[in-house]
């Protein structure tokens, strides 16, 4: 059973589109990322999955639940929002405490225990109100996961941290991975929460434009750069090759090819075997940033506005 199944989902507010046919799946253990920029439909998918939004149509299970009746799953889901929900009052420790008290998990992990696994150690009794964001990003996943969750869901949780807080909140993200905790977050810093995802969906207007393994992602990012004696002749060359998409930088004998354009290695024996000098071939720009680059630009324009 998936840790998560979302099939067909669609939000409408009025004639506004928030998200139209999303689907995707998160298998138990993976940390699945749900990402794109600001407006593309992340915070409306996971208030759905939430059961916070009603969908406009489509199905959504979690843990084997449907969203409005997730109290089922109560402290097998932890929540963690973009802002975190602290109570200004109390001390790291008397927060921890009334999220145990209030979601009834008496039973789930120790103060102490919480602290240790957010690395929170020896700040007990210090005021939440004193707290850097990262700090406070971190006693919300500690309170989220006071429950010993199955599933921890993540609202773009690198927001407004500097690179010492995300870095810290990432390492704390692979960690609860490496445990069996099954996380699903959303962000649109994609370079940096590349090195910790499993799997992935990315959305563009509201719609999944793109979705799988980080290795099937990844596999499909980027473009290859080919430098050549003859450029004329070997945009010839390659354009007779089935699926070969060639661009070319002006004047520098440097092509640029789909990274779909079959494998590099027949692409430059095809080269050789015409003639034609080939003194670099590699690839360049392999990651979640510039797919999603591709992507957004071959994007249709939405039919609303994302949310």
């Amino acid at each position: 059973m998936f840790a998560l199944e979302v099939d067909s989902l669609e939000k409408r507010y009025g004639r506004t589109i928030a998200v139209e046919n999303v689907s995707f799946a998160v298998e138990p253990g993976s940390v699945f990322g749900l990402l794109g920029p600001n407006g593309s439909g992340k915070t409306t998918t996971l208030a759905c999955i939430l059961g916070l939004v009603r969908p406009s149509a489509g199905r959504i299970t979690v843990l084997g639940e449907r969203p409005e009746r997730l109290y089922r799953t109560l402290g097998r889901v932890g929540v963690v929002f973009d802002a975190p929900v602290l109570v200004r009052g109390l001390s790291v420790g008397g927060q921890l405490a009334y999220v145990t008290r209030l979601f009834g998990h008496e039973g789930g992990r120790t103060i102490a225990e919480s602290l240790e696994l957010a690395g929170l150690t020896g700040l007990e009794h210090r005021h939440v109100g004193r707290l850097s964001l990262g700090q406070q990003k971190r006693l919300a996943v500690a309170g989220a996961l006071a429950g010993r969750p199955e599933l921890l869901v993540l609202d773009e949780p690198l927001s407004g941290l500097d690179p010492p807080g995300a870095r810290a909140l990432l390492q704390l993200i692979g960690e609860l991975a490496a445990s069996g905790v099954t996380v699903i977050l959303s962000s649109h810093r994609l370079h940096e929460v590349e090195p910790v995802l499993t799997h992935a969906a990315i959305l563009v207007a509201g719609r999944v434009a793109r979705q799988g393994t980080l290795g099937e992602l990844l596999a499909t990012a980027g473009r290859h750069r080919i430098t050549v004696d003859d450029p004329g002749r070997a945009r010839e060359v390659l354009g007779r090759i089935t699926g070969v998409v060639v661009g070319e930088e002006a004047g520098s004998g440097v092509l640029y090819l789909d990274p779909g354009s079959n494998e590099l290695a027949a692409l430059n024996r095809a080269l050789v075997e015409a003639g034609i000098g080939v003194s670099e071939l590699r690839r360049e720009g392999a990651n979640l940033p510039a797919l999603f680059d591709a992507l957004a630009g071959a994007a249709p324009a939405p039919g609303g506005g994302a949310r």
